[in-house]
């Protein structure tokens, strides 16, 4: 039952990586979307270590160890993407749904979390 955890992990750290990607896309600054999931998912592995612990704690540290690894996902995937220079700096239609839509699908993976533990 382990896989529950991480998919959950690894849903909602998509979800705040892609909403912070699509935040930072005009700024060109892509580093940040991947250092704020890095940090959420470590700050939720201390969380679980230091003031949850045992066995009730090892949980959320799967579920940090999700973020962690859409860190270094994103780190890889958009990072070494080439920049479109010619571009421009306006959202699409596409992003401001994705700004919708994101946060929202980031508290029903929380809320249906909470619920099942």
């Amino acid at each position: 039952m382990i896989f529950v955890p991480v998919t959950i992990g690894l849903l909602l750290g998509f979800c705040l990586f892609s909403f912070i990607y699509i935040l930072t896309k005009r700024s060109e600054k892509r580093y940040v979307a991947t250092g704020i999931t890095a940090l959420a998912g470590v700050a939720i592995i201390v969380t679980s270590i230091l003031l949850i612990g045992g066995f009730e704690g090892m949980g959320f540290g799967v579920i940090g160890i999700g973020f962690v690894v859409i860190a270094v996902a994103g780190l890889f995937v958009f990072l070494f993407k080439p920049v479109d220079k010619n571009g421009s700096n306006e959202l699409s239609p596409q992003d401001k749904r994705n700004l919708f839509v994101l946060p929202i699908s980031f508290v029903i993976v929380l809320t249906f979390t909470l619920f099942i533990s």
